[in-house]
């Protein structure tokens, strides 16, 4: 637009700092002088790769020549580098990588490798070498006093709550001027903004929230500052659920003082809850003692305390009064974890069958590093087979060539065409989401109660998997019975006592 009248050919010269490529066709030559033609298919791109130290410190100088060689006129292009960058641990390595220079030299080698890499720091894929940063939900009560998890709180109460967030870097060089016109801004996208939020620091040890929770929120800083670098940590809210539509992310320029000229995004996913075999070495049992008449347990409490000994492990028992006389523990809740990076914790999940053990999950174990997760089905309509008796997984296993290096979720249904009870869409869609585990139904329907535990479980072996599927038969306990009402048992009464 600026090429001047009678101009036939133009040369571009610049300071040290900047780099000038001129694009192109391969008929199209320079002159011996170094002069271009005005010929559309030429592009000229400059890049720098040094930060300014002050506003258009750097200048490329255009000369436009007439046909018989003067200079007709003359276009000057300055020139400020700024640098911005949002970081994550996208490399999973537990720690948000440096971008200054690398004093190890072995780390030099992958530089270009891991510049390449960071380019990705939008996308996020699964697996052993996969990318992209990860997420705690922050489930645990760390603060005390808290009345919930530290996730329903609206600030950062304690260092130990810091440890469950994962770390984020927004970095910038340039001058202090340019930020007078140009303010950086953090966004959090409207679908996003209730399952995460971004806190920074300020004056130790204070953190104060930065962007999330509320839609569209973010934090611009002041007109005619240089930012300095955000050191924010960011707790996940919610655990991964499944959506029915994705709605379109908001603009990262909505609602901010004007147009970009430029974005930088990072990705994080919700660490999926993960649940553990039973045939993992147990460190805490938790049992009910129940000590009223005849439903006594304490012959089987002292056989177990006996057990738990010999295996060093914990024993936990939940009295009659925090029971409420529901012994059916197993049913009421089942433990798993969530881990990133940096850190993992234990994480319980409490079934919405709520009866007598429903509180004592999030009063007796949710705590410091150990979180509190659960679903409710919409009106309280829960049936049998929403009891976690009903929920198992197995130890890792491989099925036709696929690897399930977590092991499978196996929950107890109806046949796939028979209407009956199911598991709640609430509980069976939580546990879908987290996608590491595949959920396998197992028709549980032809029992009374229903569930997967009534019939199978799994136990260590040292051979061949390295553990055995247990499956009951009721065809070998009806011959059994057979068996003993010809041999003269058949009044006899079960389970005396």
């Amino acid at each position: 637009r600026c090429t001047p009248r009678g101009a036939a050919s133009f040369d571009v010269h610049a300071t040290p700092a900047v780099t000038v490529h001129v694009i192109h066709s391969p008929a199209t030559r320079p002159t011996l002088d170094a002069r271009w033609p005005l010929d559309p298919d030429i592009e000229v791109v400059v890049t720098i790769g040094v930060t300014s130290r002050a506003v258009d410190d750097n200048q490329v100088r255009i000369s436009y020549y007439g046909r018989d060689g003067n200079e007709v006129a003359v276009a000057w292009l300055y020139l400020t580098c700024v640098e911005v960058s949002l970081d994550t641990d996208v490399t999973r390595s537990g720690r948000v990588k440096s971008r200054g220079k690398d004093k190890d030299k072995d780390k030099d080698k992958d530089k270009d490798k891991d510049k390449d890499k960071d380019k990705d720091k939008a996308k996020w894929t699964w697996g052993r070498d996969g990318r992209g940063a990860i997420l705690l939900v922050n489930c645990d009560r760390d603060s005390p006093g808290a009345g919930g998890t530290d996730s329903g709180q609206a600030d950062i109460r304690t260092p130990a709550d810091l440890q469950d967030m994962s770390v984020m870097l927004l970095r910038t060089q340039g001058p202090s001027a340019v930020f007078a016109e140009y303010p950086v801004v953090l966004h959090v996208p409207e679908a996003d903004a209730d399952k995460v939020r971004v806190f920074h620091a300020a004056r130790s040890p204070a953190w104060l929230p930065a962007a999330g929770r509320d839609p569209g929120s973010q934090v611009a800083r002041p007109v005619g500052q240089r930012p300095s670098p955000l050191n924010g940590r960011i707790p996940g809210s919610s655990a991964p659920k499944i959506r029915e539509g994705i709605p379109t992310p908001a603009p990262a320029w909505q609602n901010s003082p004007g147009t970009p000229i430029f974005t930088d995004t990072v990705v994080f996913r919700v660490a999926p809850w993960i649940m553990t075999p039973n045939t993992q070495p147990p460190l805490e049992v938790f049992v009910c003692s129940i000590k009223q008449g005849l439903d006594s347990n304490e012959a089987f409490l002292a056989g177990l305390r006996a057990l738990l000994r010999k295996a060093n492990c914990k024993l936990t028992v939940c009295s009659e009064l925090d029971s409420r006389g529901d012994r059916w523990i197993q049913d009421e809740l089942e433990f798993g974890y969530v881990e990133a990076p940096h850190k993992s914790f234990p994480v319980v999940f409490d079934s919405p069958r709520n009866r007598g053990l429903k509180d004592f999950a999030f009063k007796k174990i949710l705590g410091p590093d150990f979180g509190y997760v659960t679903r409710e089905p919409p009106g309280k309509s829960v049936t049998s087979l929403d009891s976690f008796g009903n929920l198992d997984v197995s130890p890792p296993v491989t099925v036709r060539g696929k690897e399930y290096p977590l092991g499978r979720i196996l929950i107890g249904s109806p046949l796939p065409w028979a209407s009956g009870r199911r598991m709640s869409r609430a509980v069976r869609d939580f546990l879908y989401a987290q996608q590491v585990q595949a959920p396998l139904e197992v028709y549980s329907e032809w029992l009374s109660v229903g569930h997967v535990d009534e019939f199978l479980t799994f136990v260590p072996a040292p051979d061949r998997k390295g553990f055995r599927l247990l499956l009951a038969s009721p065809n070998a306990c009806f011959k059994l019975f057979r068996e003993k009402q010809q041999q003269g048992h058949g009044e006899a009464t079960q389970f005396v006592g």
